[in-house]
């Protein structure tokens, strides 16, 4: 009897000592880790690897779906004139669809002008690898293949403009060419 009396303080306090325990478990990629090798292949059938392929950019990574109701497909839109207007400068956003990829798809049709990379990972295998558990999820890396910012969720344009440009300028936000 004595013993079921302290029995159930310690099994309590070992759930909770096991549920806390979790508490600090990183969840995918954090700032400061180096991106995993992946190839993909974008939306017209050409491999791409990552970091590779993207390697002495600032890389803007942007994991979304086509058929995610929360990412902001504007987003992508958006992305193109700041590519123009930085890629001279080292600046590269990279799109990787998580969606299933259906070439006819006629959604896929407002993404044609686009001159950056928009990547295919179908079977999640990338996300996976990046330690990607929601989308949209977006990865700003440095020159060299280490992560420098991750913001899970959407952010507007300008938020992610100050991002990537703070990386991309080593500490300095570039606005307007100065």
């Amino acid at each position: 009897m004595r013993m079921i009396k302290h029995l159930k303080p310690m099994l309590l306090g070992l759930i909770v000592a096991t549920m806390l325990s979790g508490c600090n478990k990183r969840t995918g990629l954090q700032i400061g880790d180096t991106v995993p090798n992946v190839t993909l292949t974008d939306f017209q059938g050409k491999s791409v690897t990552l970091p590779r392929d993207i390697k002495g950019k600032v890389a803007f990574v942007h994991f979304w779906g086509l058929d995610c109701n929360c990412c902001d497909k504007g987003i992508l839109l958006a992305l193109e004139p700041l590519y123009k207007k930085y890629k001279d400068k080292g600046f590269v956003p990279v799109g990787i669809n998580e969606s299933q990829f259906i070439k006819t798809d006629e959604r896929l049709k407002q993404f044609d002008h686009l001159t950056y990379p928009m990547l295919v990972d179908e079977y999640g295998l990338a996300a996976k690898d990046f330690g990607v558990i929601g989308l949209p999820t977006t990865f700003i890396i440095d020159e060299e293949g280490i992560v420098q910012d991750k913001i899970t969720g959407e952010a507007g344009i300008d938020d992610y403009e100050k991002r990537f440009t703070t990386i991309l300028y080593k500490g300095v936000f570039y606005e307007n060419g100065y």
